[in-house]
């Protein structure tokens, strides 16, 4: 018989399945057995409403530890499998802000910057240094300094800077919010706002367009004269205006979170959602906005806005600016980029104390990972200046199995090792998987989500 080419396991543990089951009649008699209908053993642990594997939850919080074991897994004739899952809610939901910040700023760019706003932060291509593209003040344009990713402290300004120029046209001699995506080694996007643009419905002056560099970034050129995406109507979600695009490219598709604003009174602004083939030509998201806020309670300004968005391992994770009034970076999870879970701690970083460069407000993540360290860079009062914080561990996820040939667990299997998502394992036929789950703050549990056994030969 051959194998089967997909088996599902473990969250159906509970009693449902977290995927479809497909099993070749080689291993028939262990879907017949109903070995996944109970776990071997189950300590401190639950399916949460979303069918994810969490921490029990009691009056005090969640619980600081726990396990799952699955019963034994009938893998057919032998061969090589992997496991797989997602993990959510192990991203630092604390951070510690460096001690000399602001970390960058006007003191340290060139005379044409005066406020260095909106920071991007992308890898070069060497993947041993940074670049940080920023704005100045009204006509100073954008701009970029480099640091080692060794030391995400310590920038200096790139002699070209500014290397984009606002123009007088709908960008209003004014351009900031810098957001640069690769498009290979030496293709580079920047999407930029202005903030001249007149429309019949009235709203905001904010627009975006999008500039080219075939050079790593160093040298531009606009793409058309722009705006790139247009608003929509009085009634829409973003007939106010459209701007700080934060563009991803996800497999073959482009997807891009920008902030839109409503024809209303007061500062009511969300974030919407448009994906595209070709990071160009972009098509709105038909349930718009993704990220918004009940703008009928609370203080008149009530913005969300410019978030840094980070896809890996099957999960979306998005930091966001909210003022509500004052800006704070608050954080989100989702496995389609459209349905947002909003992190039960809030805000993910707060503002500084009193008199300090950041007393007043905190906004405009941007963010990378580095040896497991979870670095954060950001913006102070008066939208200006960068200061660095990193992520505080305290949750985690251990995924770990066992093997052998005998149907039951003996001597002769393998000892119960730590795996990594996307593991193989050789030539067995039968295995066992643990999950344990653990958090040093009572109000976080790590989730996970999709654990499956999948056939290597797929």
């Amino acid at each position: 018989m051959l194998r089967s080419a997909f088996i599902c396991v473990v969250l159906a543990a509970f009693g449902r399945l977290a995927c479809p089951l497909a099993i070749g009649d080689d291993v028939a008699p262990a879907a017949s057995g109903g070995v996944f209908e109970q776990p071997a053993s189950m300590r401190h642990v639950a399916l949460d409403e979303r069918g994810r594997l969490r921490l029990v939850k009691g009056v005090e919080g969640y619980a600081a530890e726990g396990e799952f074991v699955s019963r034994p897994i009938a893998l057919g004739e032998g061969g090589d499998v992997r496991v797989d899952w997602i993990e959510q809610w192990t991203t630092p939901q604390r951070r510690r802000k460096h001690e000399s910040n602001p970390i960058y700023g006007p003191q340290l760019s060139g005379k044409w910057d005066t406020w260095t706003n909106g920071v991007s932060i992308v890898r070069n291509p060497d993947d041993r240094t940074y670049k940080m593209f920023y704005c100045g003040r009204a006509g100073a344009g954008i701009g970029f300094a480099e640091a080692s990713i060794d030391d995400p402290l310590t920038w200096k300004e790139h002699a070209a800077s500014p290397v984009l120029k606002p123009l007088a046209n709908w960008e209003g001699n004014t351009i900031n919010q810098p957001r640069v995506v690769k498009v290979t080694d030496t293709h580079w996007r920047l999407y930029y706002t202005g903030w001249g643009y007149k429309h019949p419905n009235g709203g905001s002056s904010w627009a975006f367009n999008l500039a080219e560099s075939f050079d790593g970034g160093v040298t531009w050129k606009r793409h058309g004269e722009g705006p790139l995406l247009e608003r929509g109507d009085a009634a829409s979600p973003d007939g106010g205006g459209v701007c700080v695009p934060e563009v991803r490219r996800v497999g073959d598709k482009w997807m891009m979170w920008y902030t839109a604003m409503k024809v209303a009174s007061g500062q009511n602004i969300h974030l919407c959602l448009a994906t595209s083939d070709d990071g160009v030509h972009w098509m709105k998201h038909s349930g718009n906005p993704v990220l918004t806020d009940d703008f009928e309670k609370g203080p008149n300004r009530n913005v969300i806005s410019r978030c840094f968005v980070r896809y890996a391992d099957g999960l979306f994770q998005m930091w966001y600016s909210h003022a509500k009034p004052n800006y704070r970076i608050k954080y989100a999870e989702s496995l389609d980029g459209i349905a947002w879970e909003r992190s039960p701690i809030e805000p993910v970083l707060d503002a500084g104390p009193k008199e300090s460069w950041d007393s007043q407000m905190v906004e405009y993540p941007e963010v990378d990972v580095v040896d497991g360290t979870w670095r954060l860079w950001f913006c102070g009062n008066g939208f200006g200046s960068v200061g660095y914080a990193e992520g505080i561990p305290e949750v985690a996820i251990r995924v770990a199995m066992r093997s052998g040939q005998t149907v039951a667990p003996d001597d002769s299997w393998s000892r119960w090792k730590t795996i990594r998502r996307g593991a193989t394992i050789v030539d067995q036929l039968h295995m066992q998987l643990r999950v344990q789950l653990t958090s040093s703050n009572s109000r976080l549990s790590p989730a996970l989500h999709g654990l499956k056994v999948i056939s290597a030969m797929r």
